[in-house]
């Protein structure tokens, strides 16, 4: 019998997968989310095929990967390879090693479903290379002002996300009805009253006394 040291499986490799397919924008926001957030991606490896492109991130403690979706492409003028290009100087600008590999369909179809495995990671590990086609996947035209306004968007989308959330939270909380609360804490309390006077139990009369106790205190929080 082998030795399970991980019965729980408290320290396999955590894999995710972000983007879409379908939107090279969704693409953006989630590598921008992750390259803002609070662990460091060490390096990204883009795997190709055909003109389209997914990436596989690796993060600084080495318990999290994450594929961002084949949302991404290259090899002709528009949003998806400027995505391509802006993901690529984003990465430069943080330090980020960068790698590039090329990936059969089959890879591509796991990552795109949501079903990359730990032995795709340690695929990628083994077969990617620092020596990629930079005239290829970076655009001329994805200069310095171009990623200046994908951040600033990303920074003021998010504020708004974050706004709307909490005045969400605050609806929310002013919508509880007080005056109906108080008003069925003092039938509630009126009815214990009666049954603690028409009882001849001492135990049962004084489990409802620190019952009333406990509803005049509550009522004392909601009125105040």
């Amino acid at each position: 019998m082998i030795l399970d040291n991980d019965p729980l499986g408290l320290y396999s490799t955590d894999i995710k997968c972000e983007g879409s397919t379908r939107a090279t924008q969704y693409c953006i926001d989630d590598f921008m989310k992750l390259l803002y957030g609070s662990r460091k991606i060490v390096d990204m490896t883009i795997l190709t095929c055909e003109k389209y492109h997914a990436l596989m991130l690796c993060f600084e403690n080495r318990d999290l990967v994450v594929f961002i979706k084949s949302g991404l492409t290259s090899g002709y003028p528009g949003e998806g390879p400027k995505g391509t290009s802006l993901i690529i100087r984003l990465a430069e600008e943080a330090g980020i090693i960068i790698k590039e590999m090329k990936a059969t369909s089959s890879l591509f179809k796991r990552i795109n479903s949501s079903r990359a495995t730990v032995k795709d990671v340690e695929f990628i590990k083994k077969n990617s290379t620092e020596n990629f086609d930079y005239d290829r996947l970076c655009l001329p035209n994805v200069d310095k002002e171009y990623i200046k306004r994908a951040k600033d968007s990303f920074k003021k989308n998010k504020d708004i996300i974050f706004v709307r959330k909490e005045d969400e939270k605050t609806k929310d909380a002013a919508e509880i009805n007080l005056g109906k609360i108080n008003k069925k804490l003092d039938m509630l309390i009126k009815k214990l009253d009666k049954i603690e006077i028409n009882t001849n139990n001492s135990g049962l009369s004084s489990t409802l006394k620190e019952i009333l106790t406990i509803l005049s205190s509550i009522k004392t929080v909601f009125g105040s």
